[in-house]
């Protein structure tokens, strides 16, 4: 159905969003975790051949206070995927990696200093024939699913941020440093170690009153890929530019939010570490984002919200795509300890230059405990 570019270009492809790093210390807060199902479906139509992808993902979310401005964070997750192409179904299934995160804030909470690892426990060694076609739609763009990967190696990350305030103005910036460990992607495909990432981000927010105006500036850069020691692909560098405001009363709340994302071109090699070609795998993206989120007593929220995501073609031959996503979430609180929340959103667009009708949902449901 489309086009399959090499093992190589993916294996790059698999792993351009390392695992975000957040820490916000509050001080006194409670243990606790959240647990979340959720299920997507796509369709994918030409006029003569239809594909259809489920994924069941169930993401599991812990925090731990371990002393005064110290905290720990862990993620886990599994994730089931079904493909039904060409009268073929296949299957993909498995953990994914466990993370942890461990915060810690300095200097009056105006310094961050947070470490982190990628606990290898994930699937890996996928089958090529049955495995990798469902990993090929997880890489793509024009779809959203919350798991795109399972598996990896060893990693380390480090991070170290800084936040000042000036009158209404707050500026923060980070400089996070991720080192990808080696292991076996595809089975019998060899040792693949993807390059190191470096990110470097910029933030400005001006708070009025009851409204927050946010300006936000990404830069990350990659190191080579190797299989076998050798040079095979090179991810290119990145500029993530958002814009966005949020204004919050007693009973409601407005967010709007635009990004666009700028990539470069990325390089492959041969099997002489010759380069073979500079080209986009993805193109530039823009998208833009709204909520308004509904209190109408003091333990339910609904937020209906909307979003649209405009993508340039690569250099591939695979023209520009779109897709618009309408949804609606909807918060509890049963307890002051315990929360629950339901999702469901809606996707239509089209992809390719209108050679492929995208239709698709997601539902999600989740609980979350303080201890």
């Amino acid at each position: 159905m489309f086009a399959r570019k090499t093992i190589i270009m993916l294996m790059g492809a698999f792993f351009l969003v390392s695992m975000s790093i957040t820490g916000q210390i509050i001080s006194n807060q409670a243990m606790a975790g959240g647990a979340r199902l959720i299920y997507s479906h796509w369709s994918i139509e030409d006029g003569s051949d239809k594909t259809t992808l489920d994924q069941f993902a169930v993401p599991l979310t812990g925090f731990v206070p371990l002393a005064e401005n110290l905290e720990a964070r862990v993620y886990m997750a599994t994730a089931s995927s079904n493909l039904n192409q060409s009268n073929k179904e296949l299957t993909l299934s498995g953990l994914c990696d466990a993370r942890i995160q461990i915060n810690k804030s300095l200097a009056d909470d105006r310094l961050l200093l947070s470490l982190g690892s990628n606990l290898p426990v994930g699937k890996t060694k996928l089958d090529l024939a049955e495995e990798w076609p469902v990993m090929d739609f997880w890489s793509q763009n024009f779809l959203v699913f919350p798991i795109r990967r399972l598996g990896e190696g060893f990693g380390l990350n480090a991070l170290l941020g800084g936040a000042t305030v000036y009158n209404d103005y707050r500026l923060g910036a980070t400089v996070m440093y991720h080192m990808y460990g080696t292991y076996e992607a595809y089975e019998n495909s060899g040792d693949y170690n993807p390059g190191d990432m470096f990110s470097a981000s910029f933030n400005l927010q001006r708070k009025m009153n009851n409204t927050t105006l946010s300006l936000a500036a990404i830069f990350s850069t990659y190191g080579t890929d190797e299989l076998d020691n050798e040079k095979i692909f090179k991810q290119s560098n990145q500029l993530d530019l958002r814009l966005g405001t949020a204004h919050n009363a007693e009973r409601f709340g407005i967010e709007v939010g635009l990004q666009y994302l700028i990539r470069g071109r990325n390089t492959r090699y041969d099997s002489t570490e010759a380069v073979v070609d500079q080209l986009k795998i993805f193109g530039n993206e823009f998208g833009l984002y709204g909520a308004f989120s509904i209190m109408p007593g003091t333990d339910l929220t609904l937020t209906p919200s909307a979003e649209l995501k405009l993508m340039d073609g690569n250099e591939y031959d695979f023209d520009s795509s779109r897709l618009l996503g309408l949804g609606l979430a909807a918060g509890y609180r049963l307890s002051a300890d315990l929360a629950a929340d339901a999702g469901f959103k809606y996707y239509t667009g089209q992809a390719d230059d209108d050679a492929f009708d995208l239709t698709g949902y997601q539902l999600s449901i989740g609980l979350s405990a303080a201890f």
